[in-house]
Formats: structure tokens, C-alpha cells, sequence
């Protein structure tokens, strides 16, 4: 284990490279989206017209383009796009546009309560809030209303096991357990740090994002691991820039070790999987949990598009009394 641990003496990641990640600029990600491990194993010529069919099946959800139309788009034949896209995906062109537009209902009705149910239902590809309510009770058993009670009084493991729901389908599991399964992570020392705390309604990445845009980069989310069982409106999580000067700091994260893990991902299922295989891993390690230490959670990158992903930073503090460090 000690080989492992590294020493953060500056503010950039460089996790080892590994099968299936992501490089921006010098940061190298585990990739967690289920569409582009798929997409890689095809011809060189399907991949590019693959791509494009998924570009369009994620552009502007409102108008509620059919697949036929977005695979002649895409110069594929609906026939055979039907059936490689079914023979790739493990799920029909139509069942994926489902599932990926409840995914965007549901991150909507738990993140923002702003958002009425008709809103959500016509910005997410659905003809009304009735056409949308049928789809929530046949695929997920529940009405928007229950969904949007949870997410003040669900916990994060319920809500992960709610939203699992909408995974991408596979053989077994789903792509995105099956991805996370082999997430890489380090053990590594951190000193002392901090952040100048934003005063946010709530600290939810997806507002976050459209309001700071690329300068997310600049923020970081901390979560106190004693709370990560309550319901989320007991959850005391904060988001502050750690990108100020050290006077202007309110908020201190002790120095200590921490189980690190860089992961694209572009959805909030690969985002919940990521999360629940950094605990498993630890379990896993044999390492304690510091339970007076925070989830750190840090944006390395972010696309600003219909497909665009996020490469976040999770560092789950832990406790290694058998292991000395140089503070020099």
C-alpha cells in the first residue's frame, strides 16, 4: 500500500493511465460513460456515425425527434440502425431516448424545485405532463411528486438505488456497475487546504454548473462523511473556491490521507456508481473512514455542450495510523 501514496504538493491530479480513460490536458480520467465504452469497440467508419446519432439524440429534448429521424440524419439506414444500435446498446433506440430523458426528469424533480412537472415534462422530450406521468409509473413505479420528495428526504444510498433504475442495461448488471467496478484509485496525502464558501441555495453540482460555468474548475464540494447517511436536507454539504488566496479562506480542510479516484462521467447514475465504488474500495483496502473529515469532491474538467461530460475529483478522507509521512 505505501508504494501507492503519493504526496499533493500542487493542485493538479496524475493518476496513472488505465484502459478506458480520458485525457484533458494533462489529466487522465477513468471513463464512465456507458456510450462511449460501447461506441469505442465499433469500426472506425460506425463510430464516427454513431457519435453523431448520439449528438443529436441529446440535442435540444423539447422538439422530441424520433429515431427514425435522427438515423437518416446520421446516414444510417432506419433498419440498420435499429438493429446495430439494439445489438450494441442492449436496449432499442426508443427505450434509450426513455430512459436518458427520465434520467434528466428525475435529476430535475429532486435537484430543483423551481421547475414545475409540466416544465420538466415539455424541456424533457415529453408531450405532457400526463404523457410524462405514465412514463414515470410504468418504468419506475412512482409519480414526479414522490420523486421530488426525495430529494429532501431520501438519503444518498436510497437515491442511488432509485436512480440505478435508469441505468444503461447490460447482460448482467448495468454498464455503469460494471464500469465502476474497475475504477482505479490512489491513496494519497493531502496538506492543509480551503476554500472561501459561496453562498448557494443549494450545493448541487448541476446549478452550479450553469451558473459558474468553466470556472466550476475553481470550486470544490465538501460533504462530512458523519452526515452521508441522513436524509439530504440534513446533509450540511458546502461548495467554496479554492482558488483564492489563503487570507481569504473560511472554511479549513485538516491536512490527512485521502482514497482518490479521477472519473468522467456524464450522468447522475455514473456519478452516484462512482461514489458508491470509492466506498467499496475503501471497505475493500481495509481503510477507516475519517469520520471528522469531508467527501472532497473537485472539478478537473468540464464540457459545456448537449453531450458534454465532467471529470470530478473524489477524495474520500481516511484514517492510516500504521504510515508516517514527511512533512518536510
Amino acid at each position: 500500500m505505501t508504494e501507492s501514496i503519493k504526496d499533493k504538493r500542487a493542485s493538479k491530479s496524475s493518476l496513472a493511465e488505465c484502459k478506458g480513460s480520458i485525457e484533458h490536458e494533462s489529466i487522465t480520467a477513468y471513463n464512465l460513460v456507458p456510450e462511449m465504452a460501447l461506441i469505442d469497440t465499433l469500426p472506425n467508419h460506425l463510430q464516427k456515425r454513431f457519435k453523431h446519432a448520439l449528438t443529436l439524440m441529446h440535442k435540444d429534448w423539447s422538439e422530441r425527434r424520433a429515431w427514425q429521424e435522427i438515423a437518416t440524419e446520421s446516414a444510417i439506414s432506419p433498419y440498420h440502425f435499429h438493429r446495430q444500435f439494439t445489438e450494441l446498446f442492449n436496449e432499442t433506440p426508443g427505450q434509450y431516448l426513455c430512459r436518458v430523458r427520465l434520467q434528466m426528469v428525475v435529476g430535475l424533480l429532486i435537484n430543483d424545485e423551481q421547475w414545475s412537472v409540466i416544465d420538466v415534462a415539455q424541456y424533457c422530450g415529453f408531450s405532457s405532463s400526463q404523457s410524462l406521468a405514465k412514463a414515470l409509473k410504468r418504468e419506475l413505479g412512482v409519480t414526479a411528486k414522490y420523486i421530488r420528495a426525495m430529494g429532501s428526504r431520501a438519503t444518498p444510498k436510497e437515491t442511488t438505488e432509485f436512480i440505478q433504475q435508469l441505468a444503461h442495461p447490460s447482460c448482467h448488471s448495468s454498464m455503469e456497475q460494471e464500469l465502476a467496478q474497475s475504477i482505479p484509485t490512489e491513496l494519497v496525502w493531502y496538506p492543509q487546504r480551503g476554500i472561501k464558501r459561496l453562498k448557494l441555495a443549494s450545493a448541487d453540482w448541476d446549478t452550479v454548473f450553469e451558473r459558474y460555468g468553466k470556472k466550476s474548475m475553481q470550486l470544490m464540494s465538501l460533504s462530512p462523511i458523519k452526515q452521508v447517511d441522513k436524509a439530504w436536507s440534513e446533509i450540511e454539504a458546502e461548495i467554496g473556491n479554492w482558488q483564492v488566496a489563503k487570507i481569504q479562506y473560511d472554511r479549513i480542510i485538516p491536512e490527512g490521507y485521502y482514497l482518490c479516484s479521477d472519473v468522467y462521467l456524464a450522468s447522475d447514475v455514473a456519478y452516484s456508481m462512482a461514489l458508491d465504488a470509492l466506498f467499496k474500495a475503501a471497505d475493500t483496502q481495509g481503510l477507516k473512514l475519517d469520520v471528522e473529515g469531508d467527501l472532497v469532491e473537485m472539478i478537473r474538467h468540464i464540457e459545456l455542450s448537449e453531450v458534454g461530460g465532467v471529470t470530478f475529483s473524489f477524495q474520500l478522507p481516511v484514517l492510516v495510523p500504521d504510515l508516517t509521512h514527511d512533512h518536510s
